[in-house]
């Protein structure tokens, strides 16, 4: 069977067809032209929006690490900040515990004050006290001194009534004339061959009895001992030892005692003033001056 030729109609058709398919193939390269040139403008846009983008993104990048790196500085420095604020802490507690202490040194120092106030004012009262003291005893001491003053006298009269008195005390002197009457009181030395003393001793309720040494001394003008012992006594009052003229032990019984020394003159007696001493156990009684011419 033999095929059938297209007719024109069907050539026609694919001839428009095929003009529709050019056009609208050529309407798409057109399309696809202009598009291609917006999206090259586009591109272009992009770009330079994604260059800006990008300088904003480095720029904002930079911020961030400068926001980072002042955020560091800030945590660092919020760190030393808790740091010293923490040493300011400490510092402040040591401070208040420092204070308190202190505090409770004053109160200990107000104490103390206190008591040396109050030891001031009860030392200003025994001072005043002691003063008061001062002149009481002063006027105490006064009186004492007198009270010893008249202690003393009533013991010096006690021990004075204790002891012998000796009084009337006389020196009969006797001129020896051999053949013719002796001569008594004779005041011319070389006459006086014997002189004879006498005195009396007595006490009083207070002299205690009992044995009592007596010695006399007669001194020649120049206060030597005259016909001096061998033996010596002591003198109370001086601690001397010294000779002795003529020396009688007697016995008190309460009553006076009358009492004689002879004292011979062998040699002639120089012109001048003799004394007479009179000791009772080393006591100086009574003395008496007999002055020759």
């Amino acid at each position: 069977m033999e095929k059938k030729r297209p007719t024109n109609e069907t050539m026609r058709t694919i001839s428009i067809v095929l003009g529709v398919l050019l056009l609208l193939v050529l309407a798409g390269m057109i399309f696809y032209i202009l598009k291609s040139g917006r999206l090259a403008d586009e591109k272009s846009t992009l770009q330079t929006e994604n260059q800006t983008i990008q300088n904003n993104y480095q720029q904002v990048t930079a911020e961030k690490e400068q926001v980072e790196q002042e955020l560091a500085d800030a945590r660092e420095e919020m760190n030393q900040m808790q740091t010293r604020y923490e040493e300011q802490l400490r510092n402040r507690d040591m401070q208040v515990s420092g204070l308190r202490a202190r505090t409770n040194e004053i109160l200990v120092l107000q104490n103390r004050i206190e008591e040396l106030e109050q030891m001031q004012a009860e030392y200003e009262n025994l001072q005043q006290l002691h003063t008061d003291l001062l002149v009481q005893h002063e006027e105490l001491e006064g009186q004492i001194e007198i009270i010893t003053e008249r202690f003393q006298v009533l013991q010096d009269s006690v021990a004075a009534s204790r002891g012998l008195r000796v009084y009337n005390i006389r020196a009969l002197t006797r001129w020896d004339r051999w053949l013719w009457a002796d001569r008594y009181n004779v005041s011319l030395a070389k006459r006086v061959d014997e002189t004879v003393v006498t005195f009396e001793m007595g006490g009083d309720l207070f002299t205690i009895p009992g044995n009592r040494t007596v010695y006399l001394n007669l001194e020649d003008p120049l206060g030597i001992v005259m016909y001096p012992s061998v033996e010596t006594f002591e003198i109370s009052e001086s601690s001397e030892l010294v000779p002795y003229t003529q020396m009688q032990e007697v016995n008190y019984k309460g009553e006076p005692i009358a009492m004689e020394f002879t004292i011979e003159h062998p040699e002639r007696l120089e012109p001048g003033t003799y004394n007479i001493r009179v000791y009772i156990d080393g006591e100086l009684k009574r003395t008496r001056e007999i002055v020759f011419e």
